[in-house]
């Protein structure tokens, strides 16, 4: 009796702990999913905010239910500002001149825009059409 008590205790320990795991690495999943998708959409400030939730609920979790500290919000903050880097980049409209040499660095200069994710596909092919149709 005494070992089948034992036996028991120890089968629901190992099952928290499992459940416990379980947890912390869908919301490390979840967190870095966001901030994947941050990458892409850096300005969208809804976004910002449910990775920044969501980071703080994995960093919760890692502390086993007990809170943030400081350092985690920082830890966070840091993650979410490397994130959204480079979205501060002003654009600037330049007026439409037809050598074929501004064409292709305003060409080039889109593209890199689209590279580095401050710009989604639909802006890129829109601002490629303007700037052909300005040939």
């Amino acid at each position: 009796m005494f070992w089948g008590i034992v036996i028991v205790v120890v089968a629901i320990s190992v099952w928290r702990a499992w459940a416990a795991e379980k947890r912390k690495a869908k919301a490390l999943e979840a967190y870095r999913k966001f901030l994947t998708r941050l990458k892409a959409d850096p300005r969208n400030a809804d976004l910002r905010q449910h990775t920044l939730a969501l980071g703080r609920i994995y960093s919760n979790l890692m502390r086993d239910n007990k809170g943030q500290t400081v350092f985690d919000e920082v830890a966070l903050m840091n993650d979410i500002n490397a994130a959204c880097a480079g979205a501060s980049e002003v654009r600037v409209k330049t007026p439409a001149i037809s050598s074929s040499d501004n064409v292709d660095a305003r060409l080039e200069k889109l593209l890199s825009l689209k590279n580095r994710n401050l710009i989604d596909e639909s802006e890129y092919t829109a601002r490629r059409k303007e700037i052909l149709r300005s040939i």
